[in-house]
């Protein structure tokens, strides 16, 4: 009873947690979700399902921290996605109100330019594309992944 006590205690602690850096869960079906200015980052859970060719396109580049830049969402929010791609999973739905950390770009095979990031006071990373972040990301040649 005592480990049960701990473990729930932990889970509620990680929830409070969770809720005062403004993270949430958001359902599966919700792949692009519609702004909000509720949540600043909202997590999605990823579908249990993906084609062959979309797993192959969401194999993400080893990132290194390159970049000293730091942006926040264009508009009202962007999606750190699992890879450079938009085919690929939307696991964090980010506010303005949320500094991203650059740490590298690359051109995916669409030729869209595309940062990884950290959002700021996490240890959550993705990548976001260029065009969604307030100044149009890291982009300087020696910042490339």
């Amino acid at each position: 009873m005592h480990t049960s006590g701990n473990r729930i205690r932990t889970s509620l602690m990680a929830c409070a947690a969770a809720l005062l850096l403004g993270v949430s869960a958001a359902p599966a079906a919700q792949a692009d979700p519609a702004p909000s200015s509720a949540a600043a980052v909202t997590a999605t859970v990823p579908s249990a399902t993906a084609a062959s060719a979309d797993v192959q396109a969401c194999t993400s580049p080893k990132p290194t921290d390159k970049s000293s830049g730091e942006g926040t969402p264009k508009g009202d929010y962007a999606l750190v996605r699992s890879a450079p791609s938009s085919s690929c999973t939307a696991e964090y739905l980010v506010g303005t109100d949320v500094t991203l950390h650059y740490h590298c770009w690359v051109t995916n095979s669409a030729g869209n330019k595309w940062t990884h990031v950290r959002i700021d006071k996490t240890k959550i990373s993705g990548w976001v594309w260029n065009g969604a972040l307030d100044d149009g990301g890291s982009q300087a040649a020696d910042n490339e992944c």
